[in-house]
């Protein structure tokens, strides 16, 4: 057995099993809500069976009630932020612009603006990120062919 599936010595669950029912009592907090009968003594308690403090499970509550994902997988990262991909659009804008990250964003920027209802556009940042992710991929790639 490895350590992260032992039992603590304090009687409680391994950390694997303390993730796995996130989901499950974070949706029942959310149905005692949802009945007006959730105390912070349930919150308190679900918190001490996950091994978390008593505001993350007061923020989970508070993301799954909007997200029906959140729900799911309390704790997770969320999709919104989602990984940006390089598309054949990025591709051909940093060959138009010579591989200048700024300009492909300026452009990505300003295109987004131009449909209807506006779209959001990565940041630079994320643009940037992405483009090193895709490129250490094809050093790696070339690097293992040798």
């Amino acid at each position: 057995m490895e350590d992260g599936d032992a039992v603590r010595t304090g009687g409680g669950l391994p950390a694997a099993s303390r993730t796995a029912l996130r989901g499950p009592a974070v949706r029942r907090l959310l149905a005692l809500r949802a009945e007006k009968k959730l105390t912070a003594g349930h919150v308190r308690v679900a918190a001490d069976a996950l091994g978390v403090a008593e505001r993350t499970v007061w923020r989970w509550l508070a993301a799954a009630e909007g997200d029906e994902g959140a729900a799911a997988s309390p704790g997770a990262p969320s999709r919104a932020g989602a990984t940006f991909t390089i598309t054949p659009e990025v591709r051909g804008l940093l060959a138009l612009w010579k591989g200048n990250v700024r300009a492909v964003h300026r452009e990505l920027v300003l295109r987004a603006a131009r449909k209807s209802p506006p779209a959001d556009a990565p940041s630079l940042t994320t643009l940037h990120r992405a483009i090193r992710r895709v490129l250490s991929c094809a050093v790696t790639s070339k690097i293992s062919l040798i």
